[in-house]
């Protein structure tokens, strides 16, 4: 396969996303635009960057400062702003300070509903054509097997992690250490299960999973994670919610300035990434049946 080369000389911008074959959403100058590349003229859409975005039929939804705001993509044209000051203010329990909600992550839109994860108390579905507030979930509703957790989790509260949401089934899923957490978004309304999987873990000589990764790949109903300090990572079936495979530890080499550990997964097609410490990229192959 031969593949054409351009080369354009584009001074301090930044590519946040691609949006079609003629524009990119950019940083440039502190200020967020889109570049149109036929023509190398830029549309000044935001006086400030953003950071946590999500693009959806020629809209942006973003975090500003402490509000959710939606634009058009192409003129920059207000649509609405979601305000955190709303929720109210939660409690830090290292601290007792009460604070504003902040987000931590955007994770998409199902059914007109666009989901937010917050740095506390979940999950929250704002109307995604007029920005209001239509959900939220501060906890899950029941837990389902055993978890290392259950001694000092009695909020019923969500772990940090890179919740992702499963359009296809209509679910938010989520892991994070021996848990594995589905909110069903086809529910009226969503319904939240826990899944503990210590006994799974167990299965595998693994009595405490504390290590596994924030971030994690699905893939043709399988998830796939990795525990960075035991070094070793795994395949659960999200449909039975059973591991169906660990590795063995992977060899690392060590360094004098970083800790050893696996930094990162990446999923293609019957091949799993793993990208170590030391720099060392792992490439392990599925078996076919």
């Amino acid at each position: 396969m031969i593949m054409g080369k351009e080369v354009r000389f584009l001074k301090d911008i930044f590519i946040k996303k691609v949006i079609s074959d003629s524009f990119l959403l950019v940083s440039k100058d502190k200020k967020t635009a889109i570049l149109n590349i036929i023509n190398n003229e830029f549309h000044y859409i935001l006086n400030s960057r953003i950071f946590k975005f999500l693009e959806w039929k020629e809209k942006l939804f973003f975090k500003n400062k402490n509000t959710i705001q939606g634009i058009e993509i192409y003129t920059g044209q207000f649509l609405w702003e979601f305000p955190l000051s709303s929720l109210g203010k939660w409690k830090n329990p290292y601290t007792d300070e009460e604070i504003d909600f902040q987000v931590r992550r955007l994770i998409g839109i199902y059914n007109n509903i666009f989901w937010v994860f917050l740095n506390a108390e979940g999950f929250i579905g704002l109307d995604i054509e007029t920005g209001e507030l239509k959900y939220r979930i501060p906890e899950y509703h029941q837990a389902i097997g055993k978890t290392s957790t259950s001694s000092y989790d009695h909020s019923k509260g969500f772990f940090r992690s890179d919740y992702l949401l499963n359009s296809e089934k209509g679910k938010i899923l989520g892991l994070a250490v021996d848990v594995f957490i589905e909110i069903d978004l086809t529910q009226e309304p969503p319904f939240v299960t826990q899944y503990g999987l210590q006994e799974e873990f167990e299965k595998y000589n693994i009595k405490k999973a504390n290590d596994t990764a924030g971030s994690y790949v699905v893939q043709d109903n399988l998830l796939y994670f990795y525990l960075a300090e035991k070094l070793k990572f795994g395949i659960l079936d999200i449909n039975t919610k059973e591991i169906i495979y660990i590795s063995e530890p992977i060899a690392v080499g060590e360094r004098d300035d970083s800790f050893t550990r696996l930094r990162d997964l990446k999923v293609s097609e019957n091949k799993v990434y793993i990208l170590d410490s030391n720099h060392t990229l792992h490439i392990f192959e599925r078996e076919q049946h």
